[in-house]
């Protein structure tokens, strides 16, 4: 363990369609009282491509997005609706059900609810035109696609609940999958090695920060869809719980255990290819990116005093796969990032940590952006 963790290129990606610059010219619009205008700008903003293939009507789109179909209308009245079919209740054990929906409404969603019509399941958001500011919509369409697409599986796996729509996938192909099955129990293993060598150190701190960029790490190079990004994004949240260390430490050695059981057939289901209008990262700009980063290099930069290369090293890491899991970024960031993990993989704790600092100082200059 007197080494740097290993890097390991991506096997899949995820792919972004948001223009940014569109994003400026909607929020103009919105200020300028232009409402239908600025939305219309928005939906381009966010997919170009699906906007003007799904536009069934002036001004009404039926998007598809995973096992979704993303509902949009502006009405003559000047309201804008929102909605999309979710699943099927089950003809028995509804009691779970409802009380997970009960759990997801009030702790999860934000502006749309998920609502009960008959026996389907539906979310459902509207508002006045006037109250549509893109910075808001997003939110709520992004709610509603991600936590639908994602959802779904759960409720179908652990509920039997029926979906409502098929989800059109296309399999990657086996090879990929096998090279994603073998990185998936690399990466788990290697986070447990150091995971348990910091915890005879007593360096608590250090084996959350692997633990978790272990996960994060997974997302990056796997970009897996279905319900292991669904488990995934719950295991890393608890990165941000407000529990005790050992605790958090305690869960995510659970998780990973429990990663580490997955049938490959289970594994293989969620590697595919579909029909996405909105993607659960947003895109950030380089100056978010280091808004994003500064927490950790703060860090890094005590650890540099103290003569800390492993704190160092950790501090880049994971500031790296958190801003990658979090945000699509600049090309140009992207590759220092790729380039400079790649360097590191494998070097002592003192060489890696001479490469992080250099990066971690060259982005942070406020002359990168």
């Amino acid at each position: 363990m007197d080494h740097c963790p290993r890097y390991l290129e991506p096997v899949n990606r995820y792919e972004s369609k948001i223009d940014t610059e569109l994003y400026r010219v909607s929020a103009k619009q919105f200020e300028q009282k232009k409402f239908e205008e600025s939305f219309r700008t928005f939906m381009n903003y966010v997919n170009r491509e699906m906007t003007e293939k799904y536009e069934i009507e002036k001004n009404h789109w039926q998007l598809p997005h995973g096992s979704l179909v993303l509902d949009v209308a502006i009405r003559p009245d000047g309201f804008l609706d929102i909605s999309a079919p979710f699943v099927k209740l089950p003809a028995e054990r509804l009691a779970p059900i409802l009380r997970r929906i009960f759990d997801i409404n009030t702790n999860v969603l934000t502006l749309p609810l998920i609502k009960l019509d008959n026996d389907g399941l539906f979310f459902q958001y509207s508002c006045p035109m006037s109250l549509a500011e893109p910075f808001k919509i997003y939110g709520v369409i992004n709610e509603i696609c991600i936590n639908g697409d994602s959802y779904d599986d759960e409720f179908v796996e652990k509920f039997g609940a029926v979906p409502l729509r098929e989800k059109q996938v296309t399999y990657l192909p086996a090879e990929q999958v096998e090279r994603a099955w073998n990185l998936f129990h690399e990466v788990l293993d290697e986070a447990l090695q150091y995971d348990q060598y910091f915890s005879m150190k007593r360096w608590y701190g250090f084996c959350i920060e692997i633990l978790g960029q272990a996960l994060m790490k997974i997302d990056y190079a796997l970009a897996p869809q279905g319900y292991l990004r669904t488990r995934l994004e719950n295991s890393i949240s608890q990165l941000w719980a407000r529990k005790p260390a050992e605790e958090i430490i305690s869960n995510l050695r659970a998780d990973i255990e429990e990663y580490k059981k997955l049938e490959k057939e289970k594994f293989a289901k969620d590697f595919y290819r579909t029909t996405f209008f909105m993607h659960a990262k947003r895109t950030a700009e380089i100056e978010a990116c280091q808004k994003t980063m500064a927490g950790r290099y703060e860090w890094a930069q005590q650890d540099r005093q103290h003569k800390s290369s492993i704190g160092v090293v950790m501090s880049y890491e994971y500031a790296c796969y958190d801003l990658q899991y979090k945000f699509f970024v600049p090309q140009k960031l992207e590759e220092e990032l790729r380039n400079t993990l790649s360097a590191c993989s494998g070097k002592s704790w003192e060489e890696a940590a001479e490469i992080a600092w250099a990066s971690f100082q060259k982005i942070m200059d406020p002359g990168y952006a």
